[in-house]
């Protein structure tokens, strides 16, 4: 069997690939949903600047109670959607609505924008295609504060 060098510059592109894939591991391993409260507070801001004041599409039990408790009605027609999972994702995106989520892995299915915590810290990623085939035009100083993908 033939032996590898250890040198200097052969170790240190070990070291440097294991520190590469335990950084691409942390950003999705870490990634925490922002909890239901919270997640409430930015669609009602996110309701406001997709054109539907005070109402968001959601058929999550969860989500129901803390919009209505945020005095935020649930509304079918409503421009802006928060969904949980893949089939309510492809559901509210089929219909032309801004798709929020709770994981960024949803965007494959057509969310538009996400909410996760990574390392403690809020972050917002936004899917620019699955954003523009909405059809809904968000502030330019909220774009400016998200992860675009």
């Amino acid at each position: 069997m033939p032996q590898r060098s250890l040198s200097y510059p052969n170790l240190l592109s070990r070291r440097l690939g294991a520190a590469i894939l335990v950084a691409a591991a942390s950003s999705s391993a870490f990634a925490e949903a922002v909890p239901v409260p919270e997640a409430a507070k930015f669609l009602q801001i996110l309701a406001s600047s997709a054109g539907s004041e005070g109402r968001v599409a959601c058929k999550e039990l969860d989500m129901v109670m803390q919009l209505k408790k945020q005095d935020i009605s649930v509304d079918a027609k409503a421009n802006l959607a928060w969904s949980f999972t893949a089939d309510q994702t492809r559901f509210y995106a089929g219909q032309g609505k801004l798709v929020v989520c709770n994981n960024r892995k949803l965007f494959a299915e057509g969310g538009a924008i996400a909410f996760e915590r990574i390392g403690g810290r809020l972050t917002v990623f936004v899917h620019q295609a699955n954003l523009g085939r909405s059809g809904v035009t968000l502030p330019e100083s909220f774009l400016r504060t998200a992860v675009k993908m």
